[in-house]
């Protein structure tokens, strides 16, 4: 830069001015270009950073989502595997109860018919006997 005298507006007091020279615009224009240039270039990162940002929210997402479905039909699967095997249980439970009432039935009819066959065998002792005593009497075998 070149140096020059000039009068100030006020007083009476002399000032030295500094010019620029077309070299000093020239390189003041070039060190704005590489400040203009950074500026681009840290915005056109800032965008990339943007856009891949954007990608790993989506691809994370995405993974979380197929995570989560996967999670979702394994326990399901284990849910009805569950209920397979209560059901086999269940069914296995339900036909010994049957084959034990079945023989609790079958017990409790030949009981009963025991049970009557006997009082009826016995009524008709006490019939037989009460007419054997009779006939006896009647015939005067009695003693």
């Amino acid at each position: 830069m070149s140096e020059t005298t000039a009068p100030l507006t006020q007083g009476n007091a002399m000032a030295t001015m500094r010019c620029a020279t077309v070299e000093d615009l020239a390189r003041v224009r070039e060190r704005l270009a590489r400040v203009e240039g950074g500026h681009d270039n840290l915005r056109d990162g800032l965008n990339t950073l943007s856009v891949q940002f954007a990608e790993l929210r989506r691809d994370l997402t995405k993974a979380v989502s197929d995570n989560a479905a996967r999670t979702r039909r394994e326990i399901m699967e284990r849910v009805d595997d569950m209920t397979d095997t209560a059901t086999t249980r269940d069914n296995e439970i339900s036909g010994r109860l049957a084959r034990i009432e079945g023989g609790l039935k079958l017990t409790s009819w030949v009981t009963m018919t025991f049970i009557v066959l006997a009082t009826g065998l016995l009524g008709w002792g006490q019939i037989g006997d009460a007419a054997w005593a009779l006939c006896r009497h009647m015939f005067g075998y009695a003693s």
